[in-house]
């Protein structure tokens, strides 16, 4: 009886140990987010689902990205053994759905003095969906990886490319395709700006170019701020003054005010991980080691400027405003980031960062600490290289930006005193410039697309610098005349 006694203790110990193990390596503490959501969550009326068009999906269904499936419906499995590995790509709607669906309630449920932490624990986890992705992409053979890319243009083309789905207009077609003072398709309750979102960030580097991919995520920034700005401040929950939103900070404070700052920070960290997941497709390079690392080389350029533009011209119906030329800058980009995530790309002060996290310890979200903490080794001269290289790009860019909004004023004076009007003219061809670009290898700007896609496509030399260019990106329009 004894020995019963002691195999059943000695049976149950190691039974605990394995699973104490198990919720130890729980980086995302999924845990915790499947013991809330158990207890919490209850399915919305029929009245709700009828309303919405949409099927009930519950917090626990399992996530299938490609080659990663999230496992949240087993009760046998803990922690991060929960993300698994699998051998073959998959990816559908319905699962891009979930995703957003899990972001957002892991974000949202719990202790809101916790957000921000459990807003970083995701995006992680995402993060990490990107890097299996990749890793088990690169190591397919040539006709793998041409299967993979023709499953995703598929999904995309059917998403994006299809004027019409069932005999009907198809509204996330006219997203991208139409002129928004001509066709408001995309405000309709048809359009889910987060599921748009998460088809061009996890698709499109398998089907678009990297000119390509900067295009679409351009129009989609601008209409999926828009779209959410316009009702907050139907609402009154965005202030109508334009001068409460001069700087960085004070944009991220009343989109946090306003509770847009979930979303927000879905949209800098897709933006962030889409470009470097095409990047690292096209030439190889390893995915970034940890979501600082990404942030810091792939920063959103236009984010910011876009989402100013939208507020002031909200605030003024339609009239636009000169953008602030910290709103052009990499430091401005930084403090806005970090504002809206508490986190700091910016290697230097990693370790302040890690610091800082502590106070943003979840209820039931732990985070990665290690991953804040190891950040500033994890980058080599290169990636410190890079950094100066981006913040004399921004500085030419705050230079051009201003340079036009001086035109712009100039032109309104000739308008009412006869002064003589300046326009500004590409440095190659001296055609009136349309819009503005900048060659990625060497960093200089000003040229007209037509000169850019010249001088990737002939290889020609930089004019400034003389180096060839990779690739070329949009780094903003020239306002009409």
């Amino acid at each position: 009886m004894i020995r019963l006694c002691s195999l059943r203790t000695l049976f149950f110990s190691v039974l605990l140990f394995f699973s104490h193990q198990g919720l130890a390596n729980d980086s995302y503490d999924l845990e915790r987010f499947r013991e809330y959501q158990k207890t919490n969550w209850k399915p919305p009326s029929k009245k709700k689902q009828r309303q919405s068009g949409q099927p009930v999906m519950g917090p626990l269904e399992n996530i299938r990205i490609g080659f990663v499936r999230l496992n949240l419906e087993s009760d046998d499995l803990f922690g991060d053994v929960r993300l698994k590995i699998c051998e073959n790509y998959e990816v559908s709607e319905e699962d891009f759905q979930r995703l957003l669906n899990f972001f957002f309630n892991y974000v949202n449920i719990g202790d809101p003095h916790y957000q921000k932490a459990r807003i970083l624990t995701a995006l992680r986890l995402i993060h990490r969906m990107f890097d299996i992705n990749i890793n088990a992409f690169m190591e397919q053979s040539p006709t793998e990886k041409e299967l993979i890319n023709t499953m995703a243009k598929s999904l995309f083309t059917q998403m994006f490319l299809s004027d019409n789905v069932n005999g009907r207009r198809n509204p996330y077609f006219l997203y991208f395709h139409s002129v928004p003072s001509e066709d408001q398709s995309y405000y309709h309750n048809g359009v889910n700006n987060g599921l748009v979102l998460m088809f061009l960030a996890f698709l499109g580097p398998h089907y678009l170019s990297r000119y390509g991919l900067s295009e679409w995520f351009s129009v989609l920034q601008r209409r999926y701020t828009r779209k959410s700005y316009d009702r907050a401040f139907s609402r009154e929950l965005l202030a109508g003054d334009v001068n409460e939103y001069n700087s960085p900070q004070s944009i991220a404070n009343q989109l946090t005010a306003a509770a847009l700052d979930t979303e927000t920070a879905l949209l800098i960290g897709l933006t962030a991980m889409a470009p470097a997941a095409s990047r690292c497709l096209d030439s190889g390079q390893r995915w970034p080691e940890t979501l600082e690392t990404l942030l810091m080389s792939h920063m959103p350029d236009e984010l910011l400027v876009i989402i100013y533009n939208n507020l002031a011209s909200l605030c003024h119906n339609g009239r636009i405003f000169p953008v602030p030329t910290v709103m052009c800058t990499l430091s401005g980009r930084q403090d806005f980031t970090h504002s809206i995530l508490a986190i700091n790309p910016e290697p230097a002060i990693s370790s302040a960062s890690s610091s800082e996290s502590l106070d943003y310890q979840s209820d039931y979200s732990l985070g990665s600490d290690n991953e804040v903490e190891d950040s500033g080794e994890a980058l080599d001269s290169g990636h410190q290289d890079q950094s100066i290289v981006i913040q004399q790009q921004n500085e030419l860019i705050a230079q051009l930006r201003q340079e036009i909004a001086n035109q712009h004023r100039a032109e309104e004076a000739g308008a009412v005193g006869g002064a003589p009007e300046k326009v500004i003219e590409c440095p190659v061809c001296f055609e009136p410039l349309q819009e503005i670009t900048l060659l990625e290898t060497c960093g200089h700007a000003g040229l007209c697309k037509a000169c850019a896609e010249r001088f990737v496509r002939e290889q020609r030399g930089c004019p400034v610098c003389r180096k060839e260019p990779e690739s070329f990106r949009k780094i903003f329009l020239m306002p009409p005349h």
